[in-house]
């Protein structure tokens, strides 16, 4: 984790699309349940730890859910875990109910949700150093790709012996076409035939 870390900030800095203080970077896979949250969770961790900055992790549907509309509201939805510096992004609990209550009677609209999260996005750049967005696989939801022009970075999580070359390929085709910055893909799930301990001085 720690040399994937090290990449990780350095193709943020390299490529950056926006200034300030703050990064943001989305992770997103091909297909479902590729391990895009633990990645995320693993990767926000080690940031929080190892630069001792104030680091959220943001999902995206809750991004979109949620009005935050001022930093000075950041601190109701963003609760601090028990990790120095991270924070996790959650809906409060009455707002919660109310929208579950209210769902059936309204429809949602697509475009206004994407609005409404990136103008959350925003206000959390006021707030935090790292954002790290999880969204879900391409194949799920494009959500991903609408939010890559407003992040520093995507990251694509691809499970080993699961995911084709061909579905990667696509994947990383369809967030170049949204004018993402790619930083690469991380492996998940990798089995090991021999010891970590022996792999790692082959």
């Amino acid at each position: 984790m720690n040399s994937y870390l090290q990449l990780f900030l350095s193709g943020i800095q390299s490529g950056r699309k926006t200034s300030g203080k703050c990064i943001v970077v989305a992770f997103t896979s091909s297909l479902p349940q590729e391990g895009v949250s633990f990645v995320t969770q693993s990767f926000a961790v080690e940031l929080a730890k190892r630069t001792r900055k104030r680091t959220a992790i943001v999902d995206v549907n809750t991004l979109q859910q949620v009005d935050i509309f001022h930093y000075s509201r950041v601190a109701r939805f963003c609760l601090k875990t028990d990790v120095p510096n991270l924070y996790v992004l959650q809906q409060e609990e009455d707002e919660f109910a109310e929208e579950e209550s209210s769902q059936q009677l309204k429809p949602i609209v697509g475009s206004s949700e994407l609005d409404r999260g990136l103008s959350n996005l925003q206000t959390l750049r006021y707030s935090f150093d790292f954002v790290l967005l999880d969204c879900p696989s391409l194949k799920d939801s494009g959500d991903a790709a609408l939010f890559a022009p407003a992040a520093d970075g995507v990251v694509v999580v691809v499970e080993a012996e699961r995911t084709r070359k061909e579905q990667v390929r696509s994947t990383m085709n369809t967030l170049e076409m949204s004018e993402a910055n790619l930083l690469g893909c991380v492996l998940n799930k990798r089995q090991y035939p021999i010891p970590e301990w022996l792999y790692q001085r082959l």
